[in-house]
């Protein structure tokens, strides 16, 4: 089952399957969280998702469809580890970089590109992925 950890190597999780999808974002939040122009998301069914170590903070937010979406950080070195978003209640947005096997992703299909109206010009659409100015 492929594992994941934080920075730190306190908060471990394992997922069950490979993720359904990745999803880039270029929302606002997401560049800030990231640093960078968005974040490559992971989408796993919550029922596939297990913590296996470690305490979190979280944080919530407002999302663009007014439900909430909740930020899980290790507590110990606030490594992003997963998001919840009340609109999607049944799977956990998870930062593949956390991911310890990265060919887990090799064969998973970047589903969409969302918030295209935030990325720089300088940065390209992804081909062949649906493009959303927008969450959908």
């Amino acid at each position: 089952m492929p594992r994941g950890k934080c920075a730190c190597g306190d908060y471990t999780y394992e997922i069950s399957d490979k993720p359904s999808a990745t999803v880039v974002c270029h929302c606002s939040p997401c560049q800030k969280f990231a640093g960078a122009n968005g974040s490559t998301n992971a989408i796993v069914p919550k029922d596939q998702y297990k913590l296996l170590s470690g305490d979190t903070d979280s944080w919530t937010r407002e999302g663009d469809s007014g439900k909430e979406v909740t930020n899980f950080y290790c507590k110990n070195c606030k490594n992003l580890m997963r998001v919840e978003a009340a609109f999607m209640p049944d799977v956990y947005i998870v930062k593949p970089g956390t991911l310890e096997e990265v060919d887990v992703l090799n064969d998973v299909p970047v589903y969409q590109e969302i918030y295209t109206r935030n990325r720089p010009s300088c940065f390209g659409a992804l081909q062949s992925v649906d493009q959303k100015a927008g969450a959908t």
